[in-house]
């Protein structure tokens, strides 16, 4: 319990210390969409994060990471008697700095189950900040929410800061998330690849309403920068 706790201060450390009073943040009055066309892969949860998620472990002899049923289909009864749907999520990047993100504000439509973003295709060589901002719309009626944040990115060491929260490490970031989101968004930079670095990794989102939990997925990846990643993207 105290290593949680010890990582997931680690982890917001890094978000808050970018943030400052922008009022918009990525909330701006046009995006450049980008539609996903194919279907997200099955939805992996590590066995400890889908607890964390409020699932029962999975039975003896299932696989140690959750998934299963087909992105769109109808809901599939869980373990636990709950009905488990993939959901769309969005997500946003818009610049703070002038030619930091391609089209400055770029809107990931993302398909149900969610997916990878390659962050190669969208931020540029530049240096200064930008806004990374989520939608998940199943969470504006839902009784419960949880977000979690499962890292994939190496530790490393800038200046006095230490950038990556480790591979493999994963927190509980659902109040602090909410908040960010309301406001401006998680605001990073790209000098020396600190993004690449903050981001790297999934962020999972479920929604429960009555006897049904709404999932989705996001991965940040970067295929120039894999040295970065705990695995190469």
């Amino acid at each position: 319990m105290i290593k949680f706790v010890q990582v997931s201060i680690f982890w917001m450390s890094l978000v808050l210390a970018g943030c400052t009073s922008d009022p918009a943040g990525y909330h701006v009055s046009e995006y450049h969409d980008v539609k996903f066309e194919d279907l997200a892969e099955d939805l992996k949860v590590p066995s400890k994060v889908w607890d964390m998620l409020e699932f029962k472990a999975a039975p003896e002899g299932a696989h140690a990471e959750g998934g299963g049923g087909e992105h769109g289909a109808a809901p599939v009864p869980s373990a636990v008697g709950k009905n488990l749907v993939f959901s769309e999520v969005n997500v946003f990047l818009v610049e703070k700095n002038d030619g930091i993100v391609e089209n400055k504000a770029v809107k990931l439509l993302l398909p149900k189950g969610g997916g990878t973003v390659d962050l190669s295709r969208y931020i540029t060589k530049k240096q200064g900040s930008f806004f990374v901002g989520f939608e998940f719309p199943q969470f504006e009626t839902a009784t419960a929410k949880k977000v979690i944040f499962v890292s994939k990115a190496r530790k490393r060491r800038l200046g006095q800061q230490i950038f990556g929260s480790g591979c493999n490490q994963f927190f509980d970031i659902t109040d602090r998330f909410l908040k960010e989101m309301a406001g401006e968004g998680i605001k990073v930079n790209t000098t020396q690849e600190r993004y690449v670095s903050v981001l790297g990794g999934t962020f999972f989102f479920s929604a429960q309403k009555d006897n049904d939990v709404y999932l989705a997925q996001v991965t940040f990846t970067h295929p120039e920068y894999s040295p970065l990643f705990c695995e190469a993207p």
